[in-house]
């Protein structure tokens, strides 16, 4: 859905990271379990709790490790269908977040149950747990589904070392609007158009403009909105070299620059130069814009504040051949 009069999406930013923790000797065994296909519990004085606890709820005190076979039948005590699940959510289709009191234990623990629609969850419906034919020991590796659907021997896996160690991706999406003057922007990109913001007070331009002039504290609007030229020089740069990491795409070495434009007083950042070697790059040379064709420009790697995601926009720099800018006129602007 656009955001309202501005036929832009509102911006979507996901902040997503691995957790990575020691199980310790309860959830070990726990997560332990689930890799070899059991459902455990922890007794505690005459009662049994899933997962297994460490301590005694009521008190605090240790409660040792007396572990229980549990299910794989249970009873659901209550329970929410998802209509629309997340990129975190353990299916891609409908599903139902279920209070489940695993057979032989003394209360539930929240899971999913996979039930294809709702008219099929009830509260006091019988579920049974199913298992993933390849698992390595984390609580996704099991969910359940409505009893009659039938039960099904977890699948043997081979290895048999204890779980002592749990990843579980951390994420969070949040939605904002985009400001008016990065709206502007924006759809002036789409447009092939780079703009830019003068400051009433120094005459200073800005690209991307922020609304204000940060350094004299003053206001921006629409009237000192200036289109500035998709040509420039650069004014610094770093080679970008991949590690590796949760999530990583990036395989090859790339540059990551800073141009100045001409008609601006301020150089964009983040631009990724993929085209040029680096024995042939350096401060001052003269670069111009290849724009993406018109129907394949694409805002969305921009946000409100930083002015990454050129390459949604531009397909390449590439140089004009005119001669190099002075690098020492361009020293205050290295970023």
């Amino acid at each position: 859905m656009p955001q309202p009069g501005t036929g832009l999406p509102p911006m979507r930013t996901v902040l997503e990271y691995p957790y990575t923790r020691t199980t310790g000797p309860v959830m070990g065994a726990f997560l332990t379990g689930i890799r070899d296909g059991r459902l455990l519990g922890g007794r505690i004085g005459e009662r049994v709790v899933c997962p297994p606890l460490e301590y005694e709820p009521g008190t605090g005190a240790p409660a040792g490790l007396d572990l229980v076979d549990l299910g794989p039948g249970g009873t659901v005590s209550s329970w929410t269908w998802v209509r629309e699940p997340t990129a975190t959510h353990p299916f891609r289709h409908p599903f139902a977040f279920a209070l489940i009191v695993p057979d032989g234990a003394s209360s539930g623990f929240p899971h999913v149950v996979d039930a294809g629609s709702p008219e099929r969850m009830s509260t006091g419906m019988r579920v049974t747990a199913r298992f993933k034919e390849q698992r390595r020991g984390s609580i996704t590796d099991l969910w359940f589904v409505p009893e009659e659907d039938g039960a099904r021997a977890a699948p043997p896996v081979e290895g048999g070392d204890p779980v002592t160690l749990a990843e579980q991706p951390v994420s969070l999406t949040y939605v904002e609007p985009y400001h008016p003057h990065r709206v502007r922007f924006l759809n002036g990109l789409l447009e092939g158009v780079i703009t830019g913001q003068r400051s009433p007070v120094t005459g200073k331009v800005y690209v991307p403009g922020r609304g204000y002039d940060h350094l004299e504290r003053t206001l921006m609007t629409e009237e000192h909105d200036v289109a500035v030229s998709g040509r420039g020089s650069v004014s610094s740069f770093t080679e970008i070299t991949p590690v590796q990491y949760h999530g990583q795409k990036e395989t090859e070495p790339y540059i990551r620059a800073s141009i100045l434009l001409d008609g601006s007083d301020s150089p964009i950042t983040g631009v990724d130069i993929r085209t040029i070697p680096l024995s042939e790059f350096r401060v001052g040379l003269r670069l111009r814009a290849v724009w993406r064709p018109a129907g394949e420009r694409d805002v969305s790697a921009f946000d409100n504040r930083s002015t990454g995601g050129w390459e949604g926009v531009i397909e390449r720099w590439e140089p004009t051949g005119e001669p190099d800018a002075d690098s020492r006129a361009l020293e205050e602007h290295a970023f």
